[in-house]
């Protein structure tokens, strides 16, 4: 299978789904958001099932991301977005003083690896995840996911890219 490797310039902004490059990626993979989950939807997710731990935002739950996604049946959902903070200051930014152990959110720990594994179950065969961050590793083949695109959205000097990557579901495995 050929992978769609795209890269754009568009201005940052911390409200990833309004960047227009990635607003459009998602208006052609999750469209009406029906069947799809978000564990770190903020305000502007287009996923039917959204949870952030800011009370202050307009996701519909308001709990740790892995206890969100372990309120759903296995293989339930169409697709997964997954746009955690992509650092830890960007944890302690997002998520200081509403309860949450963003200490334990970093690169070198297993925070990210095990709400992906839990949010991986949920996703049907056929589905999609759809991972935004500074890296392209996505779900990956242990998961069951094979990689269809990448965007790399270039924010300028001085900013980091934004890389989403799509991945589809092969199989049942885990």
């Amino acid at each position: 299978m050929t992978v769609i490797i795209k890269r754009v310039w568009a201005m940052p902004n911390p409200a990833t789904f309004t960047i227009p490059p990635i607003k459009s990626l998602l208006n052609r993979y999750v469209g009406d958001g029906k069947g799809w989950i978000d564990p770190f939807a903020g305000n502007n997710s287009p996923a039917e099932f959204t949870n952030d731990l800011n009370p202050k935002t307009k996701a519909t739950y308001h709990l740790e991301a892995n206890e969100f996604c372990k309120r759903f049946a296995k293989f339930s959902m169409i697709g997964a977005i997954f746009d955690p903070p992509y650092s830890l200051r960007q944890a302690k930014e997002c998520y200081d003083g509403f309860g949450s152990n963003y200490h334990l959110i970093s690169p070198t720990n297993q925070f990210y690896s095990k709400i992906k594994d839990t949010l991986s179950l949920l996703v049907k065969p056929g589905g999609y995840a759809i991972c935004c961050g500074w890296n392209s590793q996505g779900f990956g083949k242990k998961r069951g996911f094979q990689l269809i695109e990448i965007l790399l959205v270039c924010h300028g000097r001085g900013h980091n890219d934004t890389i989403v990557t799509v991945e589809r579901r092969m199989n049942n495995i885990l």
